[in-house]
């Protein structure tokens, strides 16, 4: 934190950490959908107002940890096209970060997450997507693939796909090689998309 914050300042994003935290935690062991926001604070030791002082509405704990999700990629995407040029290896990695970010997550968080009543994973405009379409614009003006692909479509269907591989993943509660899966998946779901 930086040192030009107050005591009270500090005190606020700790506070606001340890609810994420208890929430995250509360969601892994029994559900999204099965969790109150009274049993958050009562487990953040906060009152329900002061819940509602950092966060709106529980939904708005969901929207928290998606916000994380995107900050992971922000770190780790810039490291892919740093170190790959090529079109398949780059959309293949940022694939790879995606499956990482389940796999930090374990997969209790996973299958709570992985949920249809989930709409998280139907919000646009998130800065995942965004990088995603990017890059993918990048790679049409290099030739790569071609101009009368939409990027924002094949976007959303690579997005598709990875959730249901890691849908599979949860399905197979953790056992499956994630990583391996993914990259093979991807893979072949790219190369449709590739100029030949």
């Amino acid at each position: 934190m930086p040192e030009s914050l107050t005591s009270r300042e500090k005190q606020a994003i700790a506070t606001k950490k340890r609810i994420y935290r208890c929430g995250v935690e509360l969601i892994k062991k029994y559900g999204y959908d099965n969790i109150t926001v009274k049993e958050i604070a009562e487990k953040a030791n906060v009152s329900i107002g002061n819940y509602y002082h950092y966060f709106k509405s529980k939904y708005d704990l969901l929207v928290e940890i998606f916000k994380h999700g995107d900050e992971f990629f922000e770190a780790e995407v810039p490291k892919i096209l740093d170190e790959y040029k090529d079109c398949k290896d780059i959309l293949v990695q940022y694939f790879l970060v995606y499956a990482w970010l389940s796999i930090n997550d374990g997969v209790e968080m996973a299958k709570n997450l992985y949920i249809p009543t989930n709409k998280m994973f139907l919000t646009h405009g998130r800065s995942m997507q965004n990088m995603l379409i990017q890059i993918l614009k990048n790679e049409q003006e290099k030739g790569k693939i071609p101009k009368t692909l939409d990027c924002e479509e094949i976007t959303e269907k690579l997005f598709i796909v990875a959730r249901g591989v890691i849908f599979d993943w949860c399905l197979k509660d953790g056992k499956t090689d994630l990583l391996a899966e993914m990259q093979d998946i991807i893979s072949r779901m790219v190369e449709s998309y590739i100029k030949k």
